[in-house]
């Protein structure tokens, strides 16, 4: 079930908006506050949270840095105001979605429903560049280990690569593995040296 933190100073929108989603078969926490959302937040690692802007204390925006820079936790604004200093100030936080009270729930599952959507598009491109840069420093890995057997052994490149990947294979280990173990052996001799 997808977990929603609803966070709003005024009580009787907290009550409607939990009602409404939960009627619409989401797990919802409310509060009414910034520090105690946040605390459910690191407790119970909710999918995404709607934020009141306007709140006492820690206000929406505050809570939404944190969200995203320690807990990882999408979010949507919600508030009274629609001036545009306040949108644009929101818009830099990351939010994935503005919502302007007053509000029906016939509005918020849609918007939560994109939003979870794009948080998930998000999650998983920063896999994939995570990925990808994983990928490349092991190619760099690789270059340089290629580039130390070609020099000891006076080899060309796809002949020291071959020579790598023949080892790797015979001695059953991955050829980044390998790598590594001369890159390391190379870095201790050069320590020995000096």
């Amino acid at each position: 079930m997808t977990k929603i933190l609803v966070v709003d100073d005024d009580l009787v929108v907290l009550a409607t908006i939990n009602l409404g989603l939960r009627r619409a078969g989401y797990e919802v926490f409310q509060v009414d506050g910034g520090e105690p959302a946040l605390g459910i937040a690191r407790r119970e690692r909710p999918d995404l949270a709607l934020l009141d802007i306007s709140m006492p204390g820690l206000n929406g925006i505050e809570v939404a840095r944190v969200l995203k820079r320690e807990i990882k936790v999408p979010f949507i604004f919600l508030t009274a105001l629609s001036d545009k200093d306040i949108v644009a100030e929101a818009a830099q936080t990351g939010a994935l979605g503005y919502l302007v009270k007053p509000l029906e729930i016939s509005r918020i599952v849609p918007a939560i429903e994109l939003a979870l959507t794009r948080a998930d598009e998000f999650s998983k491109l920063t896999q994939e560049n995570f990925d990808l840069n994983e990928a490349l420093n092991r190619n760099r890995e690789i270059d340089v280990a290629i580039g130390i057997v070609m020099e000891r052994h006076h080899l060309s490149r796809a002949d020291a690569f071959e020579a790598m990947r023949r080892y790797a294979r015979s001695h059953r280990c991955k050829i980044i593995e390998l790598g590594d173990r001369l890159i390391n052996r190379e870095r201790i001799n050069l320590a020995l040296k000096n």
